[in-house]
C-alpha cells in the first residue's frame, strides 16, 4: 500500500509538473523570437526579418507615426537604420492561447540617417501564432526620459 502510494504521488507530481512545463513553453518560443527579432536588426538579416514581421505589421514608433512592415524594413535593408547595441532592461511575456503580449524597457543605440541616437523606450509587442508559427503583428513604443 505503502508502494503504491508513493508510486502514485510520483506520478501526479510528474504530471503537474510536465504540465507546467507545458504552460511556460509558448513564452520560451516569445523569449526566443525576440532574441532573434533582436539579432536580425542588429545584423539587418532581411530574410530573417522578413519571416518575422507579419505582412500586416505595424509600428507605432516613439515620435506618434505608424509605420507599416513595408515602410519599416527596408530601412535597415538600405542601412538607413542601423541598431548598434540593444539591452533589454526587462521584459515581460504574456501568452493568450495564440496571441502574446511582450512588454519591456529597452536601451537601444542606433545610427538613422547618419546621425548616432541613444534611446530608452517602454515597448508592447503584439505576437500571433498563424500556420508558420510566432509572428510579429504590432509595436508600439515611447520614450523615456533619462
Amino acid at each position: 500500500m505503502c508502494a503504491s502510494r508513493f508510486f502514485c504521488m510520483i506520478f501526479t507530481a510528474a504530471v503537474i509538473l510536465g504540465s507546467a512545463g507545458a504552460l511556460s513553453a509558448p513564452a520560451d518560443d516569445i523569449e526566443r523570437m525576440e532574441q532573434k527579432r533582436i539579432q536580425a536588426l542588429i545584423d539587418a538579416d532581411m530574410p530573417t526579418l522578413n519571416a518575422i514581421y507579419a505582412d500586416d505589421f505595424f509600428y507605432n514608433v516613439a515620435s506618434g507615426q505608424s509605420v507599416t512592415k513595408a515602410e519599416y524594413l527596408p530601412r535597415y535593408e538600405s542601412g538607413d537604420i542601423k541598431i548598434n547595441v540593444s539591452e533589454s532592461e526587462s521584459r515581460d511575456i504574456r501568452v493568450y492561447g495564440n496571441t502574446a503580449l511582450v512588454n519591456g524597457i529597452v536601451h537601444v543605440n542606433a545610427t538613422i540617417s547618419g546621425e548616432n541616437k541613444d534611446f530608452r523606450l517602454r515597448y508592447l509587442n503584439v505576437w500571433v501564432k498563424r500556420s508558420k508559427g510566432w509572428v510579429l503583428v504590432a509595436r508600439q513604443s515611447t520614450n523615456i526620459a533619462n
